[in-house]
């Protein structure tokens, strides 16, 4: 099982930066690569940009509002998967954490470095989209 951690620093309230991740529903407006998200209940499907080829992606989130975001996959592209967003105060914003444990198709594994390095970046500029988001809203 492949692995993934990051962690970033955003200068602003953990509630405010809680909230712009955990309102998915808005993810296109801000994140070029969510085409779509419907959300029913705590159903999360989303259809992402990967390269030139869309992809559904439909977990199970569990939101604990300003602590974190767990999602567990139902349907999609990997054989596992299971990711957590943790937000803490720290130097006067908000700390945040990713870690995903995921597991590739078969036909996936022969491609798991490049895989690996392809979610990394996502996950990175998803950060980066989110501070922005985070600023652009405190803005207004």
């Amino acid at each position: 099982m492949a692995r993934l951690h990051l962690t970033a620093h955003i200068d602003a309230p953990v509630d405010r930066v809680y909230q712009v991740v955990a309102d998915v529903e808005q993810y296109p407006a801000f994140l070029p690569d969510v085409l779509r998200v419907e959300k029913s209940g705590d159903v999360v499907a989303m259809t992402l940009r990967m390269a030139i080829v869309p992809v559904r992606l439909v977990t199970r989130a569990t939101f604990t509002p300003s602590e974190s975001i767990d999602l567990e996959l139902l349907e999609g592209p990997f054989r596992s998967f299971h990711a957590r967003w943790t937000f803490t105060s720290g130097g006067g914003g908000t700390d945040v954490a990713y870690h995903a444990d995921y597991e590739l198709p078969v036909f996936g594994l022969l491609l798991a470095g490049a895989a690996g390095h392809v979610l990394e970046h996502a996950t990175q500029k998803q950060i980066r989209a989110f501070a922005a988001r985070v600023r652009a809203l405190a803005e207004a």
